[in-house]
């Protein structure tokens, strides 16, 4: 019997965690943390889950027998197979045993792995996937089963070929199954229109081709979404770079690479430079030599790295300064050179603020919107707060990293699955009805709903 239980990913963006049962080998697909579910009850940093029954406690984990850390009994899950390095589709397999192995491409592992150990984040070492200290270096708890994309890779009894598709960080991948009761195609989250739009493209015609059975696909942007290109971002920030002579602020995803390219480029076509945070120049830094990392690399010499003024550092900032120390600035040298950076910052660098001391006429650009991790939950009122206080107008410019409801249509249309099973969205009514002339079966699922292929 092949089925498919549907434990996180419902009703919700994000939190996907689907158990797929074939011949006796349990698989999830992915393994996501339930931002929104744990904004219910938790406030970060102060009040956090720091363990398993913590969210056990509150339903958010899904209660699978003998799975986490601290307990004794035994599990029967084989693997965990990731789409992608966002923290919705992979942060809770850190309270998983670690004899469970988790399946993903190289640089989807790179991505998670820079993550964890350039952020503090309140977990425990005991739940951290890797960290890095002077000490011991650089320490890795889980264990990655590392797979070729487009190639055949064996997660137990099950089949799997993942195709990397357009998303807003780098190692993301769709996924084609093959069970016993036929294919199923997995779209992790997916971007019809980005950059990269041909990765898509070649994924959704691969899946198209081997007839499946089952669809499971993302629907963030179905309730509300605008016609925007990584491409008008560029245009906006060239508009707004070129109407000011002094500093200016982008805040964006740290993951988000293809980001980082936009604003390299308009810090480059507008003559100045373009000064990241050390978090994202570490990310830089580890996938720097990998060949399927098509994004900046830090030997460009357009690129600053900034370091805050705080009274110790951590590792991987240790790592970055070593390597990189005559492209380290911080607060006092931005200052001097207004007119020539563009400074990625979020609300949580506004400290540096009173050392930046942003001279009349800078500008602030928000390019962000889906809160993918801690890091980029903004409390709106706090940040029009600072920009009040510092003269800073706020700009909008980007673009969602999911595809547009049409656009989902297109894929959903063109793949033509016998089942469609609609997940990842908060608005899950609307996303049925509005199928609703392709002729394919729908599924809503509900948290801990299962189906029997």
């Amino acid at each position: 019997m092949t089925s498919l239980r549907f434990l996180g990913g419902v009703g919700e963006i994000g939190g996907n965690k689907i158990l797929l049962s074939d011949k006796g080998s349990n698989v999830f697909l992915d393994f996501g943390k339930s931002y929104a579910q744990e904004g219910e009850y938790f406030d970060f940093p102060l009040l956090q889950p720091r363990e398993p029954r913590h969210l056990l406690g509150l339903g958010i984990l899904p209660n699978v027998a003998g799975l986490y850390k601290g307990q004794e009994e035994d599990h029967d899950i084989d693997a965990i197979v990731l789409s992608h390095p966002h923290g919705d589709h992979w942060d809770y397999m850190r309270f998983v045993k670690d004899d469970v192995p988790i399946h993903c491409a190289p640089l989807t592992a790179k991505v998670i792995l820079a993550r964890e150990m350039s952020s503090a984040g309140g977990i425990s070492t005991e739940y951290k996937v890797a960290n890095l200290t002077g000490s011991r270096g650089r320490q890795i708890s889980k264990t990655f089963e590392e797979f070729a994309p487009t190639k055949t890779h064996s997660v137990d009894e099950v089949q799997i070929k993942s195709y990397e598709v357009d998303h807003s960080i780098p190692g993301c991948y769709g996924m084609i199954v093959e069970t016993s009761a036929g294919t199923i195609v997995y779209t992790g989250d997916v971007r019809v229109a980005g950059p990269r739009r041909s990765l898509t493209e070649e994924f959704v015609k691969r899946s198209a081709a081997a007839e499946p059975e089952a669809l499971i696909v993302e629907g963030t942007n179905v309730g509300e979404a605008s016609i925007s290109s990584e491409d008008e971002v560029k245009d906006k920030a060239e508009v707004i770079v070129g109407s000011t002579s002094q500093l200016v602020v982008a805040s964006f995803a740290a993951g988000d690479t293809q980001r980082i390219n936009t604003f390299l480029t308009v810090a480059k076509e507008s003559g100045r430079k373009f000064a990241l945070s050390m978090k994202q120049a570490f990310t830089l830094m580890e996938l720097q030599g990998d060949s399927s990392f098509a994004g900046p690399s830090l030997d460009d010499k357009d690129i600053l790295i900034f370091r805050k003024d705080k009274k110790t550092e951590r590792e991987f900032e240790k790592e970055v300064g070593e390597r990189f120390a005559d492209r380290i600035v911080d607060s006092t040298e931005v200052n001097q050179m207004q007119d020539k950076v563009i400074l990625a910052a979020s609300l949580l660098d506004f400290n540096e603020l009173f050392e930046l001391d942003p001279k009349p006429g800078s500008v602030f650009i928000l390019s962000q919107s889906e809160p993918f991790n801690e890091e980029m939950e903004i409390d709106h009122r706090k940040l029009g707060n600072w920009l009040d206080r510092y003269g800073l107008p706020l700009y909008q410019a980007h673009a969602s990293g999911h595809a547009k409801p049409h656009e989902l249509k297109w894929l959903i249309n063109t793949i033509h699955p016998k089942k469609a099973y609609l997940i990842h969205t908060e608005h899950p009514v609307l996303y049925q009805r509005y199928l609703a002339d392709l002729g394919i079966e729908t599924v809503v699922p509900t948290p801990g709903s299962e189906f029997v292929l």
